[in-house]
């Protein structure tokens, strides 16, 4: 038997989506709060709550002082190697090792069928904050990368590059399937939860 597929490539511009928030001292590295914007498919579970999740961190922190600047970034290319924070960092070599740290939403957060969590930090602090919060808004955490361990997703630049992360991805059947659209892929409530999680740890990174 023999197969022969016809492949078209066509050249296109993709952009990350930036946006600041200053903090009190210009002095102090800025926090990074990233997400991925691109994926295959529809994928609505696959990047829905982590976009909510990030969008809902802005809205929450626009309204505070924080100490430190806190840079928003979500990412295109996710689904072409990276390509999106590759082009973020090469723009700004020193953010990897120098920013006070980096939360980043991953793929699958709230996504409603086969849930499951995943949370992955550089180290111990990270780590403790972001489980705290989580407990405190009615989350477990389901797995832990352990300590040392290459993350998933774009988590896994930050950590060849010497950052400090912590990074939180979900389960999901859907993952990668022309069926994860519609409202019925999500899980609102377990996102808001998340969400309600990540502002608040946010709120303690950005004031260290």
């Amino acid at each position: 038997m023999q197969l022969i597929s016809h492949i078209a490539r066509t050249f296109a511009t993709a952009v990350n989506v930036t946006a600041t928030i200053e903090g009190a001292d210009s002095m102090l590295a800025p926090l990074v709060i990233s997400t991925p914007r691109s994926g295959w498919y529809s994928c609505a579970s696959e990047r829905g709550g982590g976009i909510a999740c990030w969008l809902e961190t802005m809205r929450a922190l626009r309204t505070i002082r924080p100490r430190r600047a806190i840079v928003f970034v979500a990412f295109s290319g996710h689904e072409l190697g990276y390509l999106g924070i590759h082009a973020f960092v090469n723009r700004r070599p020193a953010i990897l090792s120098l920013a006070a740290g980096w939360i980043h939403f991953g793929a699958n957060i709230g996504a409603a069928t086969d849930p499951g969590n995943r949370l992955a930090a550089s180290d111990d602090d990270f780590e403790s904050i972001a489980s705290r919060e989580m407990a405190s808004s009615g989350l477990r955490v389901d797995q832990r990368t352990p300590r040392g361990t290459i993350p998933g997703g774009e988590a896994e630049v930050v950590h060849r590059g010497g950052g400090r992360y912590v990074a939180v991805t979900g389960r999901n059947a859907l993952f990668h399937n022309v069926a994860d659209r519609g409202p019925q892929a999500v899980d609102p409530p377990v996102i808001a939860k998340f969400s309600t999680a990540f502002i608040a740890a946010a709120k303690t990174m950005a004031m260290l």
